[in-house]
């Protein structure tokens, strides 16, 4: 069981009292994408529902969910400040790997692959169990710090179990942030969203031998809120779109 993930999933102190680094353990942990943007009349259940799960007094599993805000429905009258049209590539890509039947909002994918089970429970813990029994693939060793100047540094180091065409991502991701929406399908509504993606690097290529380390120092812009702020790194197959391995950590200061 991997303690630091739920840490920050699960219990509502966890960015407060962060660990300074984590190491992802020996199952295999559920990356939930939920594609999702402010210009969709449809998308705030699904907003609701993922914030919810930063609440549960049950826990769901070994989950790192992570919001992709895209930018294709800022044309019909609201500008998403959140979107990112490097979050809409994806979104096709994975839907063209996993073989997906097209692109929507809100769309949510576990460990690559498009399912509807946030509008179920009991389909969505069987979803996230039936990822947290497979071993994990990859291995994951994050440290996370905050310095003086705004910035965060990050170092990874990877290692997987096995040779393939493996990349690895990072994103910064944001909780506890609010937009009140003037225009277009959600017009007079006050939105909250959490695990929202600020920031997105990579991919980064995994050596021929399985392994990576790298370090990377990342600007937080003013209107962040560092204590909201954590990181996530997931390792993927960039032939397939399986996910190997993910791994979340909230931020120390120096």
């Amino acid at each position: 069981m991997l303690t630091a993930v739920c840490a920050i999933v699960f219990a509502s102190n966890a960015l407060a009292q962060p660990q300074c680094s984590a190491v992802s353990g020996p199952q295999t942990n559920a990356l939930v994408e939920l594609y999702t943007s402010e210009g969709c009349s449809s998308c705030p259940p699904a907003d609701q529902w993922l914030s919810r799960l930063k609440n549960q007094s049950n826990p769901i599993g070994n989950i790192v969910p992570i919001a992709l805000h895209v930018d294709y429905w800022d044309y019909i009258g609201w500008k998403d400040n959140f979107a990112n049209p490097e979050f809409a590539k994806r979104q096709r890509e994975m839907a063209t790997l996993g073989r997906a039947r097209g692109v929507y909002t809100p769309q949510l994918a576990i460990n690559g692959q498009d399912t509807r089970s946030w509008l179920s429970d009991a389909r969505f813990k069987s979803e996230v169990a039936s990822i947290n029994r497979m071993p994990a693939k990859a291995e994951i060793r994050l440290a996370a710090n905050a310095t003086t100047t705004r910035s965060v540094q990050v170092s990874t180091n990877i290692k997987t179990a096995d040779a393939g065409p493996f990349v690895y991502y990072l994103a910064l991701q944001e909780n506890n942030l609010q937009s009140t929406v003037n225009a277009g399908e959600n017009r007079g509504e006050l939105l909250r969203h959490d695990y929202v993606v600020r920031q997105w690097l990579g991919p980064f290529k995994v050596g021929a031998d399985g392994k990576i380390s790298a370090s990377h120092e990342i600007q937080l812009q003013p209107a962040w809120k560092q204590r909201d702020i954590s990181v996530v790194a997931f390792v993927q197959n960039s032939g397939t779109g399986e996910i190997l391995q993910t791994l979340a950590l909230g931020l120390c200061e120096y």
